[in-house]
């Protein structure tokens, strides 16, 4: 059975937490591109809370490459908390790792969880 992608969000000051819930997968591509144009669009940081997110598939990690390469250069950097390790090998693996992409993620793992 297929479950279906769901997020809720949340506003601390000029920090703005996507939870995201279930499958990101190739039916939800829609759904998670207009989040993440959101998500980089947003005056102040945002943060994708992957904890509660049961699979991602190609295509949308691709996806999550793209918009994390996106929000670096627009120097607003996205950032991601609690994905999964093999997922976040993947990502990094999709294009070359470049080291600033893998610092932001090791950086504010740490201080965005605790909000």
């Amino acid at each position: 059975l297929m479950e279906k992608m769901n997020f809720t969000f949340e506003q601390f000051g000029n920090v703005g937490i996507f939870n995201l819930t279930g499958e990101l997968t190739a039916e939800h591509e829609d759904e998670l591109y207009l989040l993440l144009m959101r998500a980089i669009h947003r005056n102040g940081r945002a943060v994708l809370n992957l904890k509660k997110v049961t699979r991602i598939d190609l295509i949308c990690l691709k996806l999550l490459e793209k918009a994390c390469c996106a929000s670096i250069r627009l120097k607003n950097p996205i950032i991601l908390t609690e994905l999964p390790k093999h997922y976040s090998s993947e990502l990094f693996n999709l294009q070359t790792a470049d080291t600033i992409k893998t610092e932001l993620l090791a950086d504010h793992s740490k201080s965005a969880v605790k909000i």
